[in-house]
């Protein structure tokens, strides 16, 4: 294991991925673009994993990317089989790990589980159409990776196979070309109905049927609450990077990520990149942290209004109920592996502010059991409550019959789990799919008995405002910088 530390004021934490992911076939940025200082503090760029793992269902495929090989297996359980081959990997590392510097992240897996994979963890049908051809979790194993400390501005190489390899991506650090500038939004895209030419599964009319259905559903007693959702679909013609840019600079979150999947999974490749605001579980010296979003509003046009809208939200009884029942979902999720009597749950319904809308936002915190891991609580967490509904396992079953789709990788998890045990995931929301010249966003809105239909589905439109007016910024910005196969 080898590392270098050098400072980072000459290189943007974009600038350097873009740099490298040029010469990789699966790479991985992770920021934070929005929150308090500690959020704040790191970006993680990964390249050139050793191994990936891709879920199909039931099936997966192991690929060594240094051998050019491929392995099948099954498992019901995608969590445990991550598990076992992290804690084998991370046990030929253990003594060369120590010596690294303190880092958020010390190498391990990185990638998202998809929606889908409620099939496995919790036996649920899914549709029999999906939305795009991309597997149900996919999961790099990285050994070679970039931290930027922006506290100390300090860039931290790092790398398991050696000197030589920390070199290459030093060397690669001094060449980099300068990314090309965006336009200003305002400017570029003032008059411009960005959903003009956006496709969807579900049409405004739809949608409200849809709605109506739930609230039949939740009448009869069937559940409280069912978060339905709707995908947008747009062909562009952007380079999926400048797309990634463009959306962080429109809605700066806690979670940004740009994950690039070459054609090695034997479809076609793709990206998927997202800026979602909602922590799925993050795992820090045993310290399970959740965070439960809903109740939703628009930003407002002046400082007065976004605060008449806020003060509406937190008064909005209807709400409250709605956040509050999500806040339980929560606190049982963490309950089930949290050691007796450490549950806790933060200030309620506070009021966290993103670019295009705002949320009701309660933290909850507990210490793990003994002898669980970050996996188990990501188990018992999957999929977040504010994605389904509650209670969850019902919501989901009625989703599957409702919604006409599959979901994919929306609502699922994108983060990391390192050969610490530590981790850090974002709910899969505010996130674009992007494959052969198409994008992917999904959205949706939460179904209470007294919901008002077309109320959620401008809720949906709302949610993936930003990501469809990236789609158009991206392309202002630079007409000329599609290439379809390039998936940096």
């Amino acid at each position: 294991m080898s590392f270098l530390t050098v400072l980072s004021d000459a290189v943007t934490p974009a600038a350097l991925y873009n740099e490298l992911a040029a010469g990789s076939d699966v790479a991985f940025l992770l920021e934070s673009a929005e929150g308090d200082a500690r959020l704040a503090r790191y970006s993680i760029i990964g390249i050139e994993p050793r191994l990936v793992t891709a879920f199909y269902g039931e099936r997966v495929t192991v690929y060594d990317l240094c051998r050019q090989t491929e392995r099948h297996t099954q498992t019901n359980d995608p969590l445990r089989f991550l598990r076992e081959l992290l804690e084998r990997e991370s046990a030929l590392v253990a003594d060369q790990r120590q010596a690294l510097p303190t880092l958020p992240f010390c190498g391990g897996f990185v990638g998202y589980l998809g929606y889908g994979a409620t099939a496995t963890l919790a036996n649920i049908p899914l549709q029999p159409t999906a939305p795009y051809a991309a597997p149900d979790g996919c999961f790099g194993l990285y050994d070679t990776f970039v931290v930027f400390d922006h506290l100390y501005r300090k860039l931290h190489i790092v790398s398991y196979g050696g000197d030589a390899i920390v070199e290459q991506v030093y060397e690669r650090t001094r060449r980099r070309t300068p990314l090309p500038p965006l336009r200003d939004a305002a400017d570029a895209l003032r008059g411009r109905d960005v959903f003009a030419d956006v496709d969807t599964t579900l049409d405004d009319a739809a949608f409200a049927a849809l709605v109506e259905r739930c609230r039949d559903y939740i009448a009869a007693g069937e559940a409280f609450q069912i978060v339905p959702s709707r995908r947008f679909s747009r062909r562009v013609t952007a380079a999926p990077f400048n797309i990634y840019r463009a959306l962080v600079a429109l809605n700066p979150s806690p979670y940004a990520y740009c994950l690039k999947f070459g054609r090695f999974t034997g479809g076609p490749g793709f990206t998927y990149i997202g800026s979602s605001p909602e922590t799925f579980v993050a795992a820090r010296d045993g310290v399970v942290t959740l965070r439960a979003l809903a109740g939703t509003r628009p930003r407002g046009e002046t400082p007065e209004e976004d605060e008449r809208l806020a003060t509406a939200l937190r008064a909005d009884e209807k709400e409250l109920a709605e956040h509050r029942m999500l806040v339980d979902l929560a606190r049982n999720d963490v309950g089930r592996i949290a050691a007796v009597g450490t549950v806790a749950v933060g200030e309620i319904a506070r009021i966290a502010r993103y670019t295009h809308v705002m949320h009701l936002a309660t933290d909850v915190t507990g210490r793990l059991r003994p002898g669980l891991t970050a996996f188990d609580a990501m188990r018992s967490c999957f999929p977040r409550g504010t994605v389904t509904g509650a209670p969850k396992i019902r919501a989901m079953e009625l989703l599957a019959q409702l919604e006409p789709e599959r979901r994919g990788l929306y609502a699922g998890m994108v983060g990391y789990i390192d050969f610490a045990g530590q981790a850090d995931s974002a709910i899969a929301i505010r996130s674009a799919l992007l494959q052969d010249g198409v994008a992917h966003v999904n959205a949706g809105a939460g179904v209470v008995f007294d919901s008002q239909p077309q109320l959620e589905a401008d809720e949906t439109r709302n949610k993936a405002r930003s990501v469809i007016t990236a789609l158009h910024l991206a392309e202002i910005s630079h007409p000329a910088s599609v290439r379809h196969a390039d998936h940096c």
